[in-house]
């Protein structure tokens, strides 16, 4: 069974719409394959959950099983370390919004652990951001800072904060199987996301409309249901074009729209007011397509609608093979490589701008290579190389 196969049907027994009989029709032999590909997407707790009644084979249970408990204590103890930010942002006046998974585990799936976190990430008035900043350090986390100008051009949070003393040694380069409890906390200023010159802000007006919560038996913000919506969405887009793993994310987008009382007609009029139309409709889609979410179909027509002919049928024709193909692209080795994947970013990034000079935004970022990841790496190379003037041509 190939690995597009694999993802396939694992996706369909996570669909909202999936029933026992589709679970049943899975062959006991490739069990075991989709218990290994739901591990590695991060997907193995739900798997584990929505199979919880049916007969499968002990092995590929006892995978799934292992991987929800380690989701479970690992997801204690962030909660643990969310609380103590909570309280200590509290304490020094500051009001903390919880974004994405950390907001989600807790308050919007049914069961913490169903869903595992990479990262913790914050949300300040922008104002309060150094304040913010002093109460990690005072707390033993040490922040690593990277200009907004370089690499990609990210911009809702430049710095990262880690404890120090987590053992690196116990994470993996895929979150969903570390095994470290702790999780480095990443403080944004905004929600903008950016990549490559192309950017959406969706920031304006959501410290307006929060609401007071109780996030771990901690005082917090809440953005309102229409805004964590619209940003989930925003982002899952831009996940896709970073090529990060996005079937967990586009749960998400699934589950919410599943469960709290979102007004579609203010969702459409947000997202047009920010510009994020298109990212919503491509959000919306694939979560009922993928996922059977139950998206209104005026909803999605609405959205069609409002999108630029061309975009909307692009969208239209987005399926789980994009997001597969999008998010397994195998690793860049070489600098060749890398100057092949940094134009295919950017014509993918410019084909989500609005107008010519959206995608001249994005382009723009190829003529100052200096400042890019790649640019650095290949000036590193070219100081490095031989007396005569010349690198090593296979690193190229």
């Amino acid at each position: 069974m190939s690995q597009n196969s694999r993802i396939s049907q694992l996706v369909q027994l996570l669909r909202f719409d999936s029933d026992l009989s589709s679970q049943a029709s899975v062959r006991p032999d490739v069990w075991d394959d989709l218990a290994i590909t739901a591990i590695a997407l991060g997907l193995a707790p739900l798997l584990h959950a929505h199979t919880g009644a049916l007969d499968i084979p002990a092995a590929a249970r006892a995978k799934l099983a292992v991987t929800y408990q380690a989701t479970e204590r690992r997801n204690q103890a962030i909660a643990g370390q969310l609380g103590e930010l909570l309280a200590a942002m509290q304490a020094a006046g500051i009001e903390a919004m919880v974004l994405k998974g950390g907001y989600l585990a807790f308050q919007v799936y049914p069961d913490p652990a169903l869903r595992g976190m990479s990262d913790l990430d914050l949300l300040f008035r922008p104002d309060d951001l150094p304040g913010a900043e002093s109460v990690l350090r005072s707390l033993g986390y040490e922040g690593k800072h990277k200009s907004a100008d370089e690499g990609p051009g990210i911009v809702k949070h430049t710095s990262t904060y880690k404890r120090s003393g987590v053992d690196a040694a116990s994470s993996t380069p895929n979150p969903y199987l570390s095994t470290v409890g702790d999780r480095h906390v990443d403080p944004h200023g905004s929600l903008e996301e950016s990549w490559f010159g192309l950017r959406v802000d969706v920031t304006p007006g959501v410290w307006q409309r929060s609401r007071p919560v109780r996030l771990v038996d901690q005082p917090a913000r809440a953005m309102a249901d229409e805004d964590m919506l619209l940003h989930l969405s925003v982002h899952l887009v831009f996940h896709l074009l970073m090529s990060k793993p996005s079937l967990v994310q586009l749960y998400d987008i699934a589950l919410v729209s599943q469960t709290l009382p979102v007004d579609w007609q203010v969702l459409i009029r947000r997202a047009s007011g920010c510009g994020a139309t298109s990212f919503l409709y491509a959000a919306l889609h694939l979560a009922a397509s993928v996922y059977g979410a139950p998206i209104p179909g005026e909803t999605l027509e609405s959205l069609h609608g409002a999108c630029p002919s061309s975009q909307a049928r692009r969208i239209q024709r987005m399926e789980l093979a994009d997001v597969v193909q999008q998010t397994q692209r195998p690793p860049l080795v070489t600098i060749r490589q890398r100057l092949a994947r940094g134009v295919s970013d950017r014509r993918e990034a410019a084909r989500w701008a609005p107008d010519l000079a959206g995608k001249w935004a994005v382009w723009r970022t190829a003529i100052d290579i200096g400042r890019t990841d790649t640019g650095k790496l290949l000036a590193d190379r070219l100081r490095s190389a031989t007396p005569f003037g010349r690198s090593n041509v296979e690193d190229l």
